[in-house]
């Protein structure tokens, strides 16, 4: 069964005037939360297969503090086609993914990681699912598993395993 786990980077600094979004960094805050969701995936021995990335420096930054936590990290694949893409790339990106990957991480950026869970998501604990629909915030984690190939994933076709923000884990 399909697992995909959805990653919203951590906080970032505003930038600057001069400074063009697709290179803001982590904040501080978001740094540590993004040590603490690599700190629960490894306690809970999650185990990726693929890991895409957006190659926005926030998200790159957060997927490195994160594998620092794994024992096994696997390599990620950095692609600018991931910042902020909207919702329907991504959900091509996910039905691209090969049938030999039975868990994905895509660390990217939101609305577009708030409308692909609420999209997938159906089954699953009631009060996840509602929390879910009212906020997505700074390295949030979904994880959804399915019941299909990744080619073949519709709307609703998930099932919420989980849904983590850093509140939850300090």
């Amino acid at each position: 069964m399909p697992t995909l786990y959805l990653l919203r980077h951590g906080n970032a600094g505003f930038g600057g005037p001069e400074q063009d979004d697709h290179d803001r960094a982590l904040n501080q805050t978001g740094a540590q939360a993004a040590l603490l969701v690599g700190q629960y995936l490894a306690q809970l021995s999650v185990r990726l297969d693929l890991v895409l990335c957006s190659s926005a420096r926030r998200t790159r930054q957060t997927w490195e503090l994160l594998a620092s936590r794994l024992p096994d990290p696997p390599e990620a694949r950095f692609e600018r086609t991931l910042y902020m893409c909207g919702a329907p790339a991504l959900r091509q990106c996910i039905h691209a993914l090969p049938n030999q990957v039975e868990t994905a991480m895509i660390v990217a950026h939101n609305p577009d990681l708030h409308e692909m869970a609420l999209f997938y998501s159906d089954g699953g604990d009631k009060d996840l699912r509602l929390r879910l629909q009212l906020d997505y915030p700074p390295a949030g984690l979904v994880a959804l598993q399915f019941q299909r190939p990744w080619a073949e994933l519709r709307r609703h076709a998930g099932r919420l395993q989980s849904y983590v923000v850093p509140r939850d884990l300090v």
